[in-house]
């Protein structure tokens, strides 16, 4: 059994809260808490990251929190250095690129999940999963189907 389960970086946010909505019980519904709470510490280690990327290109304070215009608008503000000569209010196109690759990295890499801890309580929530009685659309579908993806691949392996 492989007892990581990985997820990319942009997924994490809507999976948890697609996971919450599940009608659980039991083990299943301790599986689900367990794995909402490691997405969660991966969603927190995800935005810090995107603020170490942000504050490359914009303006902080002495406490690292990003600048934002006085104008109500909550925009960053550029560092001079990398502001368009134009419209220092904006990145140049050569450093908004380079921020939007960065960016795009850091959203399509992936958050590996140990649960080795929880095993008993996610092969639970995988079952309970098998046989979902209830009826998903659109983003909840996406979720359940990576979730359940992820869980299958896991508990496989170690069934072979």
């Amino acid at each position: 059994m492989n007892t990581a389960i990985s997820f990319k970086n942009r997924e994490l946010a809507g999976i948890a809260n697609t996971l919450g909505k599940f009608k659980l019980k039991g083990k299943a519904s301790l599986g689900r808490s367990a794995l909402i709470r490691k997405l969660a510490s991966k969603q927190e280690e995800y935005v810090s990251d995107r603020v170490l990327i942000q504050q490359k290109y914009f303006e902080s304070d002495k406490d690292g929190n990003l600048k934002t215009q006085d104008d109500g608008s909550e925009k960053l503000i550029p560092k001079s250095e990398l502001s368009d000569k134009k419209d220092p209010s904006k990145l140049a196109k050569d450093s908004e690129s380079n921020l939007n690759s960065e960016m795009g990295e850091l959203s399509d890499d992936f958050a590996n999940i140990d649960f080795s801890e929880y095993s008993a309580r996610f092969k639970a929530l995988k079952l309970s999963l098998d046989d979902y009685p209830y009826e998903l659309e659109k983003e909840d579908a996406i979720a359940y189907e990576r979730v359940y993806d992820q869980l299958e691949q896991a508990f496989s392996k170690g069934e072979k």
